[in-house]
């Protein structure tokens, strides 16, 4: 490869991202005029290959083609049973103790392909542990944010810090990795660079990741929601390590402690492909790293990205925590 890294980075890198065959290492990718490969463009992660693997599975971590063709099968008469009209009264649901979006999520894409990476129908997005399962310890949810709060007292509905982040509308992954797609919501992505930035745009809740081909990370005094990330070229890939995220940016389906590290790797491997690896430590809330993988796949010439807007936590949150100190009111009287 001609290029070279430009600039030495204080922090091991070597010894953070797992070693992996490096997809794409032979392919020269475009380069922009400031001499790094070129990640510009609109991308997307779609598929219906779940996070975490069935836990049915076990170990195995890919499929055949037939499988394959046959898992998909299987979900598109799913997809078909869901979209098919309602026969017979419709009757109303069964009071429960909290309310979600559940029912709105049938009026969203057909999504029913396998996820393929490197030439293989892989069975989850984690890969290790050897289980495709995340490995949770078990006071993890104590040890987040939220659960510190509740061991000194503090209850769900008493300030909107105790909400999770998509809730508030303050972010909708979490601190899920960037480029992990959460069905039904969009799985595109838009990269934007020059010579000391890489900025990656999420259009599921309009968030902007800005990494910094820097070796310097910012002060802990203060802490972005999406962490520091520091980055640099190696080849065709853009190695990443994120730290210092906010404590409060885990949601109820990632959690995460301010212990929360995250390493990337993103390697072109074709011009219309983007090998990318992921590894979460974070010895707060999991027994152990573990890792995961994914195709970025260029998006037709055309296709856009659109405005997202996120409303209801906005709307809604001051209610419920009225509602909370309503019910606080009526306690003592």
């Amino acid at each position: 490869m001609r290029l070279k890294v430009i600039f030495s980075c204080t922090i091991s890198f070597s010894l953070l991202v797992p070693a992996v065959t490096a997809h794409g290492a032979d392919f020269t990718p475009r380069l922009t005029s400031y001499g790094h490969p070129d990640l510009q463009g609109n991308w997307t992660t779609e598929t219906a290959t779940p996070f975490i693997r069935p836990q049915e599975l076990g170990d195995k971590k890919t499929y055949t083609t037939e499988e394959a063709l046959e898992w998909e099968r299987r979900k598109n008469a799913e997809l078909d049973d869901r979209e098919a009209p309602i026969e017979g009264a419709i009757e109303a649901p069964e009071i429960a103790q909290s309310v979600s979006n559940t029912a709105e999520d049938q009026f969203k894409d057909r999504v029913f392909n396998v996820l393929k990476v490197n030439g293989e129908f892989r069975t989850s997005i984690v890969i290790d542990p050897p289980n495709g399962r995340l490995p949770l310890r078990d006071d993890a949810r104590d040890n987040t944010f939220r659960g510190k709060f509740r061991a000194i007292g503090f209850k769900d509905f008493d300030g909107p810090e105790m909400a999770g982040p998509g809730e508030r509308c303050l972010l909708d992954f979490g601190t899920v990795p960037p480029a992990v797609p959460i069905v039904p919501l969009s799985p595109n992505y838009q990269f934007v660079q020059n010579e000391d930035y890489v900025v990656l745009y999420i259009e599921a809740g309009a968030e902007l990741r800005i990494i910094r081909l820097s070796d310097e990370p910012l002060p802990n005094v203060h802490k972005n929601w999406r962490g520091d990330s520091i980055g640099y070229w190696d080849g065709n890939s853009l190695l990443v390590h994120t730290s210092n995220v906010h404590p409060q940016s885990a949601s109820f389906v990632q959690l995460a402690s301010e212990s929360f590290v995250l390493e990337e790797r993103f390697t072109i491997s074709s011009d219309n492909e983007i090998f990318y690896r992921f590894t979460i430590t974070d010895p707060e809330i999991y027994t152990q790293p573990f890792s995961g993988e994914l195709t970025l796949n260029r998006m037709p010439a055309g296709v856009k990205l659109y405005d997202y807007a996120c409303h209801e936590g906005n709307y809604s949150l001051p209610g419920i925590l009225a509602g909370a100190r309503r019910q606080e009111m009526d306690a003592e009287n």
